[in-house]
């Protein structure tokens, strides 16, 4: 066993060991599918060790060498589309055809030229560094401004450096006379470890930043009303939990958007027009909402403004604003589209569903009173006047 043969070996498995973890995460985030490309990559990178173990056992070595050469080449190209599709961008196939069909050209082109010269070599390890490259702009140019998105970047650029800084390793160490010599010598033993131990750290990070845009897309679907793309009741509790330990007595302003007349919608027109006009209802509330606000759909036809406290008079005029503008919409077969809404305030401490109950009762009466108005339900000043002293006692 030649001493390039270990390192083959451990490249073969912890490749493989790739495939199945991005292939894994692909199934169970279909919504992260583009992520089989990367695993495509490894399976096509295992190739080129598995040909390398092979080459000095075959008879006829040149299908081996072209399978060396063409399975790591094409592997390192594919990871940069594999990247962008990754990063949500178009994939650049045609940029990756050209870096591989030129690679394979040169390889043709120095074919029977003299090993363990600086030119021969350096001819055969440009495409790889190319092709690192086109990585490493992949994700400078895509990748979050991040330091693991960078430091990924980085290590590109340095798998770049070293393929185009092993032609030195071979003209000093030789790669052996022919391909079948070239397992054996010292050169290939450096070759294939430095190679993996880069490649490897590379994928490690690649799948690291899969897996944490897996668990940060798993949060957002958690959190997001999947119809109307709005925060949803887990996202405003936690928004709310936020706001509602400030030190102040009045720490927030809460409403209550509802459709008004949304189930005549529903049976008059159907289904299929509600949801449209939940939809249209719920860009308008969040296109227009205060930049220091939020809103979220909390079930059927409500939505929840939640802002930070100023007073009653500011909390109506912004809650009038967006009711003003909602009745703008435009709807087919629809003459108009209003909503009703009860505005309260958030006392320091309190829970949600208690805050919610005022608004709601502001609601009613909002609804009471003719629809397509604005009410503020006040706060009893009880509360308020015992609330630092229920704070007190809680310490």
């Amino acid at each position: 066993m030649s001493a390039a043969t270990l390192p083959l070996l451990i490249n073969i498995l912890v490749a493989g060991m790739f495939v199945a973890s991005f292939w894994t995460v692909a199934r169970i985030n279909p919504e992260l599918g583009h992520v089989r490309w990367i695993a495509f990559s490894y399976l096509i990178g295992m190739i080129t060790p598995v040909a390398e173990l092979v080459l000095p056992l075959a008879p006829t070595p040149i299908p081996f060498m072209l399978m060396s050469y063409a399975g790591l080449l094409t592997g390192m190209v594919i990871m940069a589309p594999a990247l962008a599709l990754l990063y949500g961008q178009r994939a650049n196939w045609m940029t990756a055809a050209v870096i591989v069909v030129a690679g394979l050209i040169v390889r043709g082109l120095i074919w029977n030229g003299p090993r363990n010269t600086l030119w021969y070599e350096l001819a055969y390890q440009l495409p790889f560094a190319i092709a690192a490259m086109y990585s490493a702009f992949v994700v400078f140019r895509y990748g979050a401004k991040s330091g693991l998105h960078r430091t990924l970047a980085v290590l590109f650029l340095a798998i770049a450096v070293h393929f185009l800084l092993k032609p030195l390793a071979a003209t000093t160490f030789g790669s052996g006379s022919t391909a079948s010599d070239y397992s054996k010598s010292v050169y290939a033993t450096i070759s294939q470890a430095s190679s993996g131990v880069l490649l490897i750290a590379a994928g490690l990070l690649v799948l690291i930043i899969t897996l944490q845009m897996a668990v940060a897309k798993s949060q957002m679907d958690a959190t997001t009303d999947p119809l109307s793309g709005l925060p949803n009741r887990r996202a405003l509790h936690a928004a709310f939990s936020r706001i509602a330990i400030g030190r102040e007595k009045l720490v927030a302003a809460i409403a209550i958007f509802d459709i008004d007349n949304f189930k005549r919608i529903n049976d008059t027109l159907g289904h299929d027009k509600g949801d449209r006009v939940i939809v249209a209802v719920a860009r308008c509330l969040e296109e227009n909402r205060p930049a220091n606000g939020m809103i979220a759909r909390v079930g059927g036809e409500e939505f929840v403004l939640l802002i930070p406290w100023q007073n009653e008079a500011s909390a109506l005029q912004e809650c009038d604003r967006l009711r003003l503008l909602v009745t703008r919409l435009p709807f087919q077969k629809l003459d108009q589209v209003t909503v009703s809404a009860g505005v309260t305030a958030v006392i320091a401490h309190e829970d949600l569903s208690s805050s919610l109950s005022r608004a709601d009762r502001g609601l009613y009466r909002a609804k009471a009173a003719g629809k397509n108005q604005c009410v503020f339900k006040q706060v009893d000043q009880s509360q308020v006047a015992t609330e630092p002293v229920l704070r007190r006692a809680n310490r």
